[in-house]
């Protein structure tokens, strides 16, 4: 029960990371800052936030205004709407976090991070979501490796006893046996 507890934590923070990583490198792009500085097109962030989901094996990476307005969705019709989920507003003050809420393509653990101009100044956002059911499955492997360590450790272990415990059975007889007959 400890064990399982322990790989859920490690599992959930290991995503929790990875949501956070892809978050930051979005962010420092100049893809995202030039979209939201009015120097980029739509079109290329599109692109640009649906290749990185694709190579990150991510469910979205969503671009946003100071307005919470997406700039990116993997749905091209939800770009120009505003961002769901309710969880964005803190990153629209400059912190970066990880929240769970569901949005438009359902439950997920999302890492929000803001993107600064080169003056510093905060003129959008990036959120990261994975779906709740991939961080289950990745809690899931995670048990399940440990489950089948443990099984395999005590079959040889048993095994071992087994194996052992005759040996020593079978010396000991057998010396008892040759000291009767000397």
């Amino acid at each position: 029960m400890i064990i399982s507890k322990g790989i859920t934590s490690s599992v959930e923070g290991t995503q929790e990371e990875k949501a956070l990583d892809v978050a930051r490198m979005v962010a420092v792009t100049p893809q995202a800052k030039e979209v939201l500085e009015g120097k980029g097109s739509q079109t290329e962030i599109q692109a640009f936030a649906n290749e990185i989901k694709e190579q990150t094996n991510v469910n979205f990476v969503v671009v946003m205004d100071m307005d919470g307005n997406r700039l990116s969705h993997p749905e091209p019709s939800k770009v120009g709407k505003h961002f769901s989920g309710g969880d964005e507003g803190p990153v629209l003050e400059g912190k970066e976090y990880v929240s769970i809420s569901k949005g438009t393509l359902g439950h997920s653990m999302r890492a929000f991070t803001p993107i600064k101009n080169e003056e510093g100044e905060q003129i959008g956002a990036v959120a990261v979501g994975i779906s709740l059911k991939s961080v289950t499955e990745a809690v899931h492997k995670g048990r399940m490796g440990i489950f089948m360590g443990t099984l395999i450790g005590t079959l040889i272990g048993v095994i071992g006893r087994l194996t052992g415990g005759y040996d020593e059975h079978v010396k000991t007889k057998g010396d008892s046996w040759s000291n009767q007959n000397v």
